[in-house]
């Protein structure tokens, strides 16, 4: 809802062109639509300026209907995208904007919102083999034998152990 009607934005634009002066257009204004609810209440300069610019350039005072901003997500962008990265899927996102015209923030909110693919950092996981496991056994025993006649006497001393997994199902631990 407006905060002004057309009626008022009429009333506005007739009294600015038969006096000229903003200040006189607020003062009629609150005469004619004050309440005690909407004391003092007028519009602004730069809203009047508003009315009156619009007035001469389209001979009307209504709320222009505001239209949808141009999206770079269209469909046609959408399925370029999609192509390029079947294509050449480990090409970067930069190289893939450059390539297609696009804005590089264009072709991640494409990625992102309508591909629906997030962007991911290469882990390299190492597979534990059966030595690994041992050498971690072994390694986790020296430890308890060695520190066995330690006291542990701090807050998180008493909590320490350690743990080896070696297999799904199984824990291998040192009591605290």
């Amino acid at each position: 809802m407006e905060r002004w009607s057309v009626q008022q934005r009429i009333f506005c634009v007739e009294q600015f062109v038969i006096s000229k002066s903003i200040v006189s257009v607020q003062r009629e204004f609150r005469r004619k639509f004050g309440d005690d609810r909407q004391r003092g209440a007028a519009p602004s300069r730069k809203i009047m300026g508003q009315w009156v610019r619009q007035w001469r350039e389209t001979g009307s005072v209504q709320v222009k209907a505001r239209t949808l901003r141009n999206t770079v997500r269209s469909p046609e962008n959408i399925q370029r995208v999609r192509i390029a990265l079947e294509r050449s899927p480990r090409r970067s996102v930069r190289r893939h904007s450059q390539l297609s015209n696009l804005w590089d923030r264009s072709v991640r909110r494409i990625l992102h919102h309508d591909l629906y693919l997030h962007p991911y950092k290469l882990q390299i996981v190492q597979e534990l083999t059966a030595a690994h496991k041992a050498l971690r056994f072994r390694f986790c025993q020296q430890m308890v034998h060695t520190h066995a006649d330690l006291q542990f006497t701090g807050p998180y001393c008493s909590k320490l152990f350690f743990v080896g997994v070696f297999e799904s199902s199984s824990f291998y631990s040192h009591p605290p």
